[in-house]
């Protein structure tokens, strides 16, 4: 497993803990996961909420600097469910028998009485609609191509119209891209982010999306960009009980590595060419080809 960069500090006190954020550093997913887990036994809190009992931590920067790292390796079977959920999202399906429910079961328990769930993130970058502009990713590949340093180029996830009696509030809130210092960061605000079921396949796809947009701003035109870390802010982030011997068994060191023989998803090679697939369906890049075969 690689190493880990880790920069969080060790317990707060009740004077300095509502200023500060905690960042979780790594490069790579598996590395990322092991530091989150390490911050939150030693900073957690005990918590009960609608989801179970946890121990949280609170204000988490998880910065994975490697965007192109983002396959998590040391479970069995994350890699063929984070495929599953990348073509559930692709298909912007908010029904859950036409994607999420594919990639795991759990996901059937929280659909509404008509079959849908509100989580499929897919949805709102690929086809919410945007007057104007089509959808929301549009909407930022214009911001940012007209400037480099606006700060409007935003996807919203969580909406108004979620504030209801839902089982599926997303916990994703927002997805800011910005350039700073000649890198585009992706910047996702997230009201709560667990570690061992979310943390890795939002990052995942979250880290994907930022690829894309890279590539497709660097076909666009735009010179001399660099990739920059994918970030999540975590306003909450945390182990539930009935996943803790998951989360435990990420820190030890002689972690099996559960899918050897995958090393890395095929880069981006024209966004162009992988948005067609999206929308169309299709598997005609390596990076869609690749995520397909994966699936199953």
């Amino acid at each position: 497993m690689n190493s880990i960069d880790q920069s969080f500090e060790l317990p707060l006190s009740p004077a300095n803990f509502e200023t500060r954020f905690v960042d979780v550093r790594a490069n790579s997913i598996d590395a990322l996961v092991e530091a989150g887990v390490r911050n939150i036994l030693a900073t957690g809190h005990r918590v009960a909420v609608r989801a179970g009992e946890a121990l949280q931590a609170y204000g988490v920067n998880y910065i994975l600097s490697d965007p192109l790292n983002r396959l998590h390796l040391t479970r069995a079977g994350a890699v063929r469910y984070l495929c599953r959920e990348f073509l559930a999202y692709f298909s912007g399906s908010l029904r859950v028998a036409d994607g999420l429910s594919h990639a795991a079961p759990f996901w059937e328990s929280l659909q509404d009485k008509d079959g849908r769930i509100n989580s499929n993130y897919g949805h709102y970058v690929f086809y919410e609609p945007v007057e104007g502009y089509g959808s929301q990713y549009n909407w930022i590949i214009q911001r940012l191509s007209e400037n480099l340093d606006s700060r409007r180029a935003i996807i919203n996830i969580n909406q108004n119209y979620h504030k209801s009696d839902t089982l599926d509030f997303p916990c994703t809130v927002a997805i800011q891209f910005y350039v700073r210092g000649g890198s585009l960061y992706c910047e996702v605000l997230s009201r709560s982010t667990d570690v061992v079921t979310g943390l890795p396949y939002d990052m995942g796809f979250f880290s994907f999306l930022h690829e894309l947009v890279f590539n497709d701003l660097i076909e666009r035109g735009i010179k001399g960009l660099r990739l920059g870390s994918t970030i999540i802010k975590a306003s909450f982030t945390q182990i539930y009980d009935r996943t803790f011997n998951k989360a435990v068994s990420v820190t030890k060191k002689n972690a099996v590595i559960a899918d050897d023989l995958i090393l890395s998803m095929p880069p981006i090679q024209s966004a162009s060419e992988v948005l067609a697939d999206i929308y169309n369906g299709t598997t005609r890049t390596p990076v869609v080809a690749w995520i397909t075969e994966h699936a199953n």
